[in-house]
């Protein structure tokens, strides 16, 4: 699930890569899939996000579950493997199990949650 800085909730329903911001200091954007639990529909695989308003960092995120790759990579290389903090030209990544699931058919599951706090006031959670 995407919740936009506006307010917009957008649906993915195909496989692919899409923008979700894209100007010319801030890139995010989302890799969507289909999966055995959402039964083929399209679900967030992947988020990255990239830019000026970081150094042109790479921060790459994952579901944490390890069926799916389970990392956090910061230019390609992996980081917070466990529960920790990340702080790097302005931002802050976080990994904990703090936060408040989007859907709760998912609170049978442990919770990795990934929160980044990044330049220009924004910030990011993933699930």
């Amino acid at each position: 699930h995407v919740l936009t800085f506006d307010g917009a909730r957008p649906s993915f329903y195909g496989d692919g890569e899409y923008w979700i911001v894209k100007n010319p200091s801030v890139k995010i954007q989302g890799r969507y899939m289909g999966t055995k639990w959402t039964l083929g529909l399209a679900a967030t695989s992947k988020v990255a996000v990239s830019g000026p308003f970081i150094d042109n960092h790479l921060i790459e995120v994952e579901p944490m579950e390890k069926d799916f790759g389970g990392a956090i990579l910061l230019d390609g290389v992996e980081v917070l493997n466990k529960f920790g903090t990340l702080k790097f030209s302005g931002a802050r990544i976080t990994y904990d199990d703090q936060g408040e699931l989007v859907d709760e058919a998912t609170s049978k599951w442990k919770k990795n949650i990934v929160h980044m706090d990044l330049p220009k006031g924004i910030s990011m959670t993933v699930f």
